[in-house]
């Protein structure tokens, strides 16, 4: 899930010309279904377009008062064309509105600004570049609440500790309840164990889910985290390097959820354990939830953190060990019996 930085205003601005092009055609294709159906629509539709140049064309030419006494005549003259028009509609089971523009996004009128400012849809559509970008929407096509198996997990106690299959039951249980609630209020995970082990796939069913509800999700692994984002827009070589990196790098924190698959992989640094720090923290000052997996065992994983960025974690995250039999290879096992069959 690499290239985020190609992903720019332009890319954006695309998508909502798109998208004002097909509901423009939509609003043409209605008319002339209408028009063609009731040729009366047509002409009324015709009437008042010539009323309102008419009307404009007249005032131009006359006093204050005589334009205001021409403007009323055509304004009544209008309402009633209109009040003929909408009569029809109504008669024939079509509502009042059949004829407005419509939006995909009520808000920002498909513009993606709200009195200068992004609007929230501009997030979503930015979203949607990124995973088309990453292929990480094929992926979750695949790993979603609804692929998940128990079956790979085994029923036998472990020592001190309930089965696999118990375990990943109260887990599942607990990150399904948390991607369906309507506001999660920060609520974050830390997911670790060996590789294997369904840290990925269960992270993978909690962005699938909140996506499907419309909630922005940003997933990056960790070598993506530090070197595809925060160094080149902290350090950036290119003179642009880091204006194309901003929009990812604002997702960071304003996104819904972020995921940070395979923490520990990175090259741990000073610049690395600040980063993740501020990236916890801020994001815990604004109710946004995190999920972070590690293979790290988790007295190496405090090892190698600071005793700041554990304290966070111990004090907001739920902590979920996995453990069991390699899934993955279970897998690669069963399709190579299946091929051979």
């Amino acid at each position: 899930m690499a290239y985020f930085y190609t992903i720019g205003n332009t890319d954006i601005e695309d998508i909502y010309s798109r998208i004002r092009t097909r509901n423009e055609r939509a609003l043409t294709d209605r008319r002339r279904k209408l028009f063609t159906e009731y040729p009366e629509l047509n002409r009324l539709d015709r009437e008042i377009v010539s009323t309102n140049t008419s009307t404009m064309r007249r005032i131009v030419t006359l006093s204050p008062d005589a334009a205001a006494s021409v403007r009323a005549e055509g304004k009544a003259k209008t309402k009633d064309l209109r009040e003929q028009f909408d009569r029809i509609l109504s008669d024939n089971g079509y509502p009042a509105d059949y004829l407005a523009r419509t939006y995909d996004c009520p808000l920002c009128k498909d513009e993606g600004t709200v009195d200068g400012k992004r609007c929230i849809c501009y997030q979503k559509y930015m979203m949607e570049l990124l995973y088309r970008q990453s292929g990480l929407a094929d992926v979750l096509e695949k790993e979603n609440f609804g692929t998940f198996s128990f079956d790979y997990y085994s029923d036998e106690p472990q020592e001190n500790r309930p089965s696999p299959r118990k375990c990943i039951e109260i887990y599942h249980s607990k990150a399904k309840e948390f991607a369906t609630t309507d506001e999660p209020k920060g609520q974050s995970f830390l997911f670790y164990g060996r590789t294997g082990v369904g840290k990925t796939f269960l992270s993978n069913c909690i962005a699938a889910e909140m996506m499907a509800h419309g909630r922005s999700v940003l997933y990056l692994t960790a070598n993506e985290l530090f070197y595809d984002i925060l160094s080149p827009y902290y350090m950036p070589i290119a003179p642009d390097q880091r204006e194309r990196v901003k929009p990812v790098y604002n997702l960071i924190y304003s996104s819904h959820l972020l995921v940070i698959d395979d923490l520990g992989t990175e090259n741990t640094t000073n610049f690395t354990r600040s980063q993740l720090f501020e990236i916890i923290n801020r994001r815990m000052l604004q109710n946004r939830s995190t999920v972070i997996s590690t293979n790290l065992p988790l007295q190496q994983f405090g090892e190698r953190y600071e005793d700041r960025i554990l304290s966070r974690i111990v004090e907001r995250y739920e902590i979920c060990h996995f453990y069991g039999e390699d899934i993955r290879s279970k897998k690669k096992t069963e399709a190579l019996k299946a091929t051979v069959e």
